[in-house]
């Protein structure tokens, strides 16, 4: 969709409009005691072509909700982090983020003709992916400088319970911001420590690396992994509900279990779901209710479990 008449173009050339229309939404939109902690001095000099960049992100025949980000919005990803100095800046970031991508569907809407909704529908949903991409380096740097750059688990490469909390920190406070509800799902990896005494920790550990290999390769790119544990896992899912993440746990419980061979080493899985806000919104109290719905689903026998309704709500 290159070339002067596209909407992109026509939209790129008013860039210096936008970074303006963005800086008064965030104004507007943050408390008075909060605005010390927004660069101001960032957004009138790194907006502009920080729009440039998505909107030549978003100008590529095609992208991919799991496309990688090119240099140009790596760098700005990376200044994005000076947008909010306050603490609660992960929170924040996302938001601001969120009232850029609002302002440019708007300027989108104009652009395109109302007769071609199919193709205002595709514009928009390439712009969620472009700032979906954005915002996850943006957060996922924040978060691992918050975690103090903890080290990555050796057996499976994923960042362990430092970031996870920190990441249900910073969803929880969106959620509680701009109702933006996400969901916790914690695995009971049973059986790896007779894995481990039968074959050795090697072979156990590998026996994790595939259950992550499996759970990696259903979740969307969004969705992030943690090792808790010795035999425990986690993932965030944000912006989703009990019941979709219910028919992805099935999908996963009966993938790991069709995956292994009848006559090896094997590994049962429990999955705890619990969502905010339905079943908390503090961040140790949905941590606490996903670990224990595992806990019931193992004790039961079952593969999967959802946390009770409503748990942990006044929960510190």
């Amino acid at each position: 969709m290159r070339g002067t008449t596209s909407p992109i173009s026509r939209v790129n050339d008013a860039r210096e409009e936008l970074a303006k229309a963005w800086v008064m939404e965030i104004i507007e939109r943050t408390p008075v005691s909060e605005l010390g902690g927004i660069g101001l001095d960032w957004i009138a000099r790194e907006a502009p072509p920080l729009i440039a960049s998505i909107l030549g992100a978003l100008s590529e025949p095609t992208v991919a909700a799991d496309r990688e980000l090119g240099p140009s919005e790596l760098r700005h990803a990376g200044e994005i982090r000076n947008l909010r100095t306050e603490q609660a800046a992960p929170a924040l970031v996302p938001r601001d983020l969120a009232s850029l991508q609002s302002i440019l569907i708007e300027a989108i809407r104009r652009e395109v003709p109302e007769r071609d909704a199919g193709e205002f529908a595709r514009w928009v949903t390439r712009l969620a992916e472009v700032f979906g991409a954005i915002q996850g380096a943006v957060v996922e740097d924040l978060v691992r400088e918050r975690s103090g750059h903890a080290a990555r688990d050796d057996a499976t490469g994923l960042p362990g319970p430092a970031e996870l909390h920190e990441w249900i920190r910073v969803l929880t406070s969106g959620e509680q911001r701009i109702g933006d509800g996400f969901t916790l799902m914690v695995f009971e990896v049973g059986g790896l420590r007779t894995i481990a005494d039968a074959y050795g920790e090697t072979a156990s550990e590998r026996m994790l690396a595939a259950v992550v290999d499996v759970v990696v390769g259903e979740i969307r790119p969004v969705d992030r992994t943690f090792r808790l544990d010795t035999d425990q896992l986690a993932c965030l899912l944000p912006q989703q509900g009990p019941l979709p993440t219910l028919a992805l746990a099935e999908r996963l419980a009966t993938l790991i279990d069709s995956s292994q061979a009848d006559g090896g080493p094997r590994v049962a899985i429990s999955i705890g779901i619990a969502s905010c806000p339905e079943h908390a919104n503090k961040p140790d109290t949905l941590l606490a209710a996903a670990e224990q719905a595992a806990y019931a689903a193992q004790a039961a026998g079952e593969p999967i479990a959802i946390a009770s309704s409503a748990r942990g709500l006044v929960g510190k």
